[in-house]
């Protein structure tokens, strides 16, 4: 395995959501912090993944095909306007 490519080939989705989570929270699963390096290879890492294997990206994600996959918004509005009460917490303050 040479290149970015083939690694995020490679990987499987569980690892794929941890690292994932890792870039999101700059956090690794046992609460120490990535490095600026370990941050910027997951992240590439994560991306070239998505570019495989993202059939059903998110807003400002990387879609299958390596395209980055933007919502216009009414397609926002759309899709957050569809949650129902049952879809959010209340907190009793």
């Amino acid at each position: 395995m040479s290149n970015l490519t083939e690694y995020a080939k490679n990987i499987s989705p569980s690892l794929y959501e941890k690292l994932k989570q890792a870039v999101e929270t700059g956090k690794w699963l046992d609460g120490s912090k990535l490095s600026e390096q370990q941050n910027a290879d997951s992240l590439q890492l994560v991306m070239a993944y998505q570019s495989l294997f993202n059939e059903q990206p998110d807003h400002f994600s990387i879609a299958k095909g390596g395209e980055i996959h933007m919502q216009n918004k009414k397609e926002l509005k759309d899709k957050f306007s569809q949650r129902t009460l049952s879809d959010i917490h209340l907190l009793d303050l």
